[in-house]
């Protein structure tokens, strides 16, 4: 179980932006136009996924993030938890998938964006290998559209700092950050070829202002 306080944004320009950037995914990524995804204007840096098809992007994130590829990343990570059966029976049992787990724990008690009623969430239950099968889908995808995965992992890495060491038990069924990055810098240096950015200038810098409609 899930409760928001985070109100969806609905700038029309940002909302132009993000559908135009999921929609790129969810074509490349093979998923029908049943999945509904948002953003949600908390300063939770995070992104999750939720049974029925639903991603969603948290504004405290998109805040951090210094381009569209790292966006991308993230989103199709998330699609890819969608994709996989085996992570949709996750999905079901524990509620929902959270892109960085351990984040929200940090200051959710003071902003209020989000609680996790299952106990699920704390545990293994997030296993490394369903987050690996994500990381390896986001890849996947990001290189379909001629984009580098990479960019994903600097995210995370922006958010988290480095963890190993830190004895992070609320993470523990995550890879870390660190290891990540690595992974994603290997595979593009691999098997990359560099396209055509997945939205302009003026779209990215519209996407980022998606939630400071209607703000005072």
């Amino acid at each position: 179980m899930a409760v928001f306080d985070g109100k969806p944004c609905s700038d029309a320009a940002g909302q132009a932006a993000f559908e135009k950037l999921i929609g790129k995914l969810r074509d490349t990524a093979g998923l029908d136009t049943s999945v509904q995804s948002g953003v949600l204007a908390t300063a939770v840096p995070n992104a999750f996924a939720l049974p029925g098809g639903k991603v969603y992007l948290f504004d405290g994130l998109l805040e951090k993030a210094e381009s569209p590829d790292e966006i991308a990343g993230v989103l199709a990570h998330e699609l890819g938890h969608l994709r996989h059966r085996d992570s949709m029976r996750e999905l079901i049992h524990n509620g929902g998938t959270s892109f960085m787990i351990g984040l929200l724990f940090g200051d959710i008690t003071g902003s209020g964006a989000l609680i996790f009623a299952s106990r699920q969430l704390v545990t293994s239950s997030y296993s490394r290998d369903a987050e690996t099968n994500a990381d390896t889908y986001a890849i996947e995808t990001m290189h379909k559209l001629g984009r580098p995965a990479k960019p994903m992992g600097e995210l995370m890495f922006r958010v988290t700092g480095k963890e190993g060491g830190k004895g992070l038990s609320l993470v523990s069924s995550h890879p870390l950050t660190e290891d990540r990055l690595e992974r994603m810098g290997r595979a593009d240096a691999d098997t990359l070829t560099i396209g055509k950015p997945l939205l302009s200038a003026a779209e990215w810098q519209a996407l980022k202002g998606i939630c400071t409609s209607g703000k005072t």
